[in-house]
């Protein structure tokens, strides 16, 4: 080849590789030209208006009535007023997808229940970490069911494999089924699900969303419906044939919502994420105070009447949480001014779902080994003397219990009983070795997720109903009940102790025979019943 051809040859080769990589550059090029010219126009509309935004952080949830703040009108404004800019999507309960989306950065912050964040979030490696605390459910999740499957209008009544549950997959509703049946022991429900393997119950019936849950209510197509609010409420107005039965009304520390920000964001823009959780924290006080706008723009983002909007929230069926709050009851950090020793509920929350979680094998036993991972309390630290005034002061305090005499006691109803495992005595009253730690269990329970209850702690023995059995059932209820006073601090006036010897023996579980080691391994026992409040 003469120098004359190798010299067009190698220009040729030149001028395709310029044109390659002017093509393969050439859209990152016009981006930044769009970029460029974006931001000309923003400085445009700052020169001639008041703009002020500068940033903005994409924030996900879903229609949950509880997340309303998040997004509010006056939260938007207040984030503006600082410069920031709220992009916030409902992803109509897409929980999996969410925590997906926030561990691929597509998302900065989400809103979700505790349970939720740990079930998709260790998939993840936990891609964020709690920042604050939402609301709890107070009702705000429920089930309701058809009044014809309640003979005794309880919710043991549901224990029984041949019913149909419907709920939302994957969301607080499939939690709550999950907390009732291992809390209240509903073994046949229980025994379905672990002949089930993988896929569970056949009285399990998923759907993907609260308002398919609706539809299937208001045509009676299943017997037992676990929605949360507006439906639960919608659903007990428009469908006579239905009662509400059991929520997170009746326990606590399971279903809360939090804020989840991903760490890269929190790392890299705190300051932004600073702004916005001041003009939530704000958002939230200025509804406060101003109850029939609160109305208004609630009924709006919903989509509900105005009626059904004021009844939740007389109800406090969603209780939001302040500020004061967060720092207080959430993440363990003193307030001016309060005299109510700091708590770390948000640790409480993460094991006692963790809790569940394993019992019912949606998570492994060590899949949350350090809860404190999952926090960070560097946000509500540093906005604490931000806020306008002190709120969320009501209902925090622990509860005093009245005293009773007998009669008085025997006319309260019982709601429950929880499911406890075996607490074994080596004598008549001695703990055998790791007894006690079951007890702790006990008291555990009682406190963080079932407060407001008196207990009753019953005592069963084996063998004949006599006198002597009925003394040694009373005298162990008595030693757990001690436990629990002295120990843990709780109310006598909370507690009544009884021993009813072999009188009342456990109903048999599918398949298990009266005559076999399993069943006489639980006949004796000792039990807590959750008893209606009553008093004052």
């Amino acid at each position: 080849m003469s120098s004359a051809s190798k010299l067009a040859t190698l220009i040729f080769a030149a001028c395709a590789l310029i044109a390659g990589a002017w093509f393969a550059i050439k859209p990152f090029f016009k981006e930044h030209q769009a970029a460029i010219e974006k931001e000309k126009e923003e400085q445009f509309e700052r020169e001639i208006s008041d703009a002020k935004v500068t940033s903005s952080l994409k924030i996900a949830g879903d229609s949950y009535l509880g997340y309303f703040f998040a997004s509010a009108k006056q939260t938007k404004k207040e984030a503006a007023r600082q410069g920031l800019a709220i992009d916030w999507t409902d992803d109509g309960a897409a929980v999996s997808e969410r925590v997906a989306k926030l561990a691929k950065g597509e998302y900065d912050i989400i809103a979700i229940p505790a349970a939720e964040y740990l079930i998709h979030g260790h998939a993840s490696n936990f891609p964020g970490v709690i920042v604050a605390g939402i609301a709890r459910s107070n009702g705000g999740d429920g089930i309701v069911a058809l009044k014809d499957k309640l003979p005794n209008n309880d919710i043991t009544d549901l224990n029984d494999a041949s019913l149909e549950w419907v709920y939302t997959g994957e969301s607080p509703s499939e939690f709550l089924v999950d907390i009732t049946v291992k809390d209240l022991d509903l073994f046949n429900l229980r025994a379905a699900d672990t002949a089930g393997g993988k896929q569970r119950g056949s009285w399990r019936k998923p759907l993907g969303s609260s308002p398919e849950v609706f539809a299937r209510a208001m045509n009676g197509q299943g017997d037992a419906f676990v929605m949360w609010e507006p439906d639960i409420s919608r659903a007990l107005k428009k469908n006579p044939n239905l009662t509400y039965v059991w929520g997170s009304d009746k326990f606590a520390g399971y279903i809360i919502d939090y804020f989840v920000v991903n760490k890269k964001t929190l790392a890299n823009r705190e300051d932004d994420v600073l702004r916005y959780f001041k003009a939530y924290f704000r958002s939230l006080d200025h509804y406060r105070r101003h109850a029939e706008e609160r109305t208004t723009d609630m009924a709006r983002w919903a989509d509900i009447d105005r009626d059904a909007i004021e009844a939740i929230v007389d109800q406090k069926k969603i209780d939001w949480l302040d500020l004061h709050d967060n720092c207080q009851f959430q993440f363990g950090i003193a307030t001016q001014g309060s005299t109510i020793q700091p708590q770390e509920g948000v640790i409480d929350t993460i094991l006692s779902c963790a809790d569940v979680l394993v019992d019912t094998g949606r998570i492994g036993s060590s899949d949350i080994s350090d809860p404190y991972r999952l926090v960070n309390s560097r946000i509500v630290e540093s906005l604490k003397n931000t806020a306008p005034r002190n709120l969320g002061k009501n209902g925090q305090a622990l509860i005093d219990f009245e005293p009773l005499e007998d009669a008085e006691w025997d006319k309260l109803r019982e709601v429950a009983k929880l499911q406890v495992r075996p607490i074994r005595f080596r004598n008549k009253t001695e703990f055998e070795v790791g007894a006690a730690a079951e007890a702790d269990k006990i008291a555990k329970l009682l406190s963080v997720n079932y407060p407001s209850y008196r207990v009753i702690i019953r005592g069963h023995t084996g063998g004949e109903d006599s006198p002597e059995n009925r003394d040694l059932s009373s005298l162990r209820a008595e030693v757990i009940a001690k436990r629990l006073i002295l120990v843990h601090g709780f109310d006598e006036d909370r507690l009544r102790i009884q021993g009813v010897g072999s009188s009342q023996p456990p109903e048999l579980r599918p398949g298990e025979n009266p005559r076999s080691r399993a069943y006489r391994g639980r006949v004796p026992r000792v039990e807590a019943i959750l008893i209606e409040r009553g008093g004052l």
